[in-house]
């Protein structure tokens, strides 16, 4: 099929070299040239032929003439009519060619991709603060306050006025075997707490104990359930677990606050007295969970990091954390690691995280859609794919898994599927 344009764009080419276009035809024909090679060489040879050829006549000119030949006086300005037309053709080329070797150059820049692509132009994020086209990694609520669990009572509301919680008070008043206390749901409190009362604050033995059956926000009513030295003044202590609740609960409210600096301080201070303290170790773990999650809204991510090593280092230490709190720290450590940038062991928590899950919880998901996005980040679709393909299907077996994990899973899946 031929060109039906090639005529006309033949008879512009010699207009343009022999100077007959308007400017205007000009500009628009050398612009054309830019987005058209073949254009482009058509009209640089013709240029330097058609010049070359003007050249050609005028150094016949010069030559001695012939018996039957006209002879042609030429003025003193000949050699400089000749260089002016070797001039124009060359700066026909050269302009030529710096225009569309420019062209060139910023067209490839744009368009060539560049080495190692997937691993500079991608960058993972958490499921609430990635953006269309990111790999999302998937870990524990790191981005907002933990869900209170059902059954799990609430001390404290997001009111500005507030004390801080106190692990130890005093009996304000004795009446037969009622006594009142000043400490209350703030201190987390709840009916049915037993309290050890001692006779002061320097003495490690208690004299008694009292059972709380009323409790007000600053204070408490309990019965006396043994111990006839417990008198008005007698110190009582709050449990330790009872006790970092309540504290935990400030740090909450603190942080839905908008506050999330004093949160942090908090925190910090439970995490340090919850490492020598006699909790449960599933609510220690949570206390540095926490403590991490705070550090990274605040985008201390190396804190954050520090944190959950912690937590990693100490779970051989008897009591033991549970197979799921394990999971959920090696993940999360991972996690960590990747959004810094930092992929050392990174593998291999992710691997740990898996092999502690169990079926009934979404940590196996987890763990194989962030095993999924290390492998695309490092280029291998392929496996990735497989990851992302595993962990939709982890999380489809788990009911309550949720929804957003889930649809988490599926862009990313959908996402190296496209790329491929």
């Amino acid at each position: 099929m031929t060109d039906s344009t090639a005529p006309r764009r033949e008879d512009r080419i010699d207009r343009y070299v022999q100077g007959e276009l308007k400017p205007g035809e000009a500009r628009e024909l050398a612009q054309e040239s830019l987005d058209n090679p073949e254009l482009f060489e058509d009209l640089t040879c013709s240029a330097l032929a058609m010049r070359a050829v003007s050249a050609g006549s005028a150094g016949r000119r010069l030559e001695p003439p012939g018996p039957s030949e006209r002879i042609v006086r030429f003025t003193r300005n000949t050699p400089v009519i000749l260089a002016g037309v070797v001039a124009a053709a060359l700066i026909v080329l050269v302009s030529l060619y710096s225009l569309r070797s420019s062209f060139l150059r910023q067209t490839l820049s744009q368009n060539q991709p560049h080495e190692n692509a997937p691993d500079s132009v991608l960058r993972p994020a958490l499921r609430l603060s990635a953006k269309p086209g990111q790999p999302v990694l998937l870990a524990s609520d790191m981005e907002s306050a933990p869900a209170r669990r059902d059954g799990e009572p609430v001390f404290r509301g997001p009111e500005q006025r507030s004390r801080a919680p106190r692990p130890a008070g005093s009996i304000t008043s004795v009446d037969g075997e009622v006594a009142t206390i000043d400490l209350g749901s703030l201190d987390g409190l709840v009916k049915g707490t037993e309290l050890p009362v001692f006779r002061d604050e320097r003495f490690t033995q208690p004299i008694g104990r009292l059972l709380v059956t009323t409790v007000f926000r600053e204070r408490s009513r309990g019965r006396v359930l043994a111990g006839r030295e417990v008198v008005l003044n007698s110190r009582v202590r709050v449990p330790a677990n009872a006790y970092l609740g309540a504290v935990m609960q400030q740090v909450d409210a603190l942080s839905s606050r908008g506050d999330p600096d004093a949160a942090r301080a908090i925190a910090d201070k439970a995490a340090l007295w919850a490492q020598t303290a006699d909790i449960q170790p599933g609510q220690r773990w949570r206390t540095f969970e926490r403590l991490a999650q705070l550090e990274f809204q605040i985008g201390a991510l190396q804190a954050a990091e520090q944190h959950y090593q912690s937590v990693v280092d100490g779970l051989s230490a008897g009591p033991q954390a549970s197979a799921e709190e394990q999971s959920v720290a090696f993940n999360d450590l991972a996690v960590l690691r990747m959004l810094r940038g930092n992929f050392e062991g990174v593998e291999e928590l992710l691997n740990e995280a898996g092999s502690k899950s169990v079926a009934t919880d979404d940590t196996s998901g987890r763990s194989l859609n962030n095993l999924g996005v290390l492998a695309e980040l490092h280029g291998d679709r392929r496996k990735a794919e497989t990851l992302y393909v595993n962990a939709l299907r982890a999380l489809l077996d788990i009911p309550d898994a949720p929804s957003q994990e889930r649809a988490a899973v599926e862009a990313n899946l959908a996402r190296v599927r496209s790329s491929r």
